[in-house]
């Protein structure tokens, strides 16, 4: 058995999707969420959540991205650098904690069982997250790997943290994103380089050896996976794998005794291990669930 593995949310603010999402992380797993004043005291009448502020995090690696991240997208350039500070804040509570692994969630993202409860069955995963390697077939500069629910390691984030560096700093490995800045740039597509891009880059450049969190994996003997986002249909079959319920995309979820299924293409029934409400529509959907035993799609 594995020692317990707790949820890590980096947020700052207080939405009620976020407030929400915390709330059912921690029906199953530990929580700790990442913040700021502005929600420090949301969470202080439930147990299983403790807040951390980020500035207690703050040391000399998240001052020295701070100076030398380059803005090389459309998307503001707080928001962007924001997304590759929380590698540093989840090292640095790592250290904090003495722990070497974590379940990082996004704050529209829910967990359905234990974490501890999955991995211990996938005793292969040291690091693992979505990986959207069949668009990379049609599209050499998509380059999208994603941590919206991802077990992370304190290799992973010092892998990643000397990436940034080397792409932002001393400039070593600027080669691996220039062709994508440039098409970017050049054909004037919204995007750019963002933390999705070097999440790809450790997996496809073999930093670490990542599990591709879209693939199948069995827990509980069951062909499992953890969603990419409920309103994409991307999976192990490539950019269309599971039908949806509605015009707008949204995956089709079955309830069959206590676990919850996406239905394939092939008419497959797929255990959902997660759903991640990224959208806001979806985001909406999120804000009115009241425990994990009503999640409905």
């Amino acid at each position: 058995m594995t020692s317990d593995i707790p949820i890590v949310i980096f947020h700052i603010g207080s939405q009620e999707y976020f407030k929400r999402c915390v709330k059912l992380n921690s029906e199953r797993n530990y929580v700790y969420v990442i913040g700021d004043q502005s929600n420090k005291g949301l969470f202080a009448d439930n147990p299983k959540v403790t807040h951390i502020d980020k500035s207690s995090l703050n040391e000399d690696e998240v001052k020295r991205m701070e100076d030398c991240f380059v803005n090389y997208s459309t998307n503001d350039r707080q928001h962007e650098l924001n997304c590759f500070l929380r590698i540093f804040y989840l090292k640095q509570l790592m250290l904090l904690l003495k722990i070497d692994r974590i379940f990082h969630a996004d704050s529209d993202c829910i967990v359905l069982d234990s974490v501890t409860s999955i991995f211990d069955q996938l005793p292969y995963a040291k690091v693992a997250y979505s990986v959207q390697k069949h668009c990379q077939e049609g599209n050499p500069h998509h380059m999208v790997g994603s941590v919206h629910s991802s077990l992370l390691s304190l290799d992973f984030c010092d892998a990643f943290i000397r990436l940034c560096f080397d792409v932002y700093d001393n400039k070593t490995k600027y080669h691996l994103i220039e062709p994508k800045v440039n098409w970017h740039r050049d054909d004037n597509r919204p995007g750019g380089i963002c933390d999705m891009t070097l999440y790809y880059l450790v997996y496809s450049t073999g930093l670490v050896d990542v599990t591709d969190l879209n693939d199948l994996h069995k827990v509980d003997d069951i062909h499992s996976v953890f969603d990419h986002a409920v309103y994409n249909s991307y999976g192990h079959l490539g950019p269309c794998t599971y039908s949806a319920s509605d015009e707008h995309g949204k995956k089709k979820l079955v309830k069959r005794d206590q676990f919850y299924y996406f239905e394939t293409v092939d008419g497959e029934y797929i255990r959902a291990l997660s759903i991640h409400f990224q959208g806001e529509w979806a985001k909406w959907i999120l804000e009115r669930l009241n425990n994990l035993d009503e999640v409905s799609l």
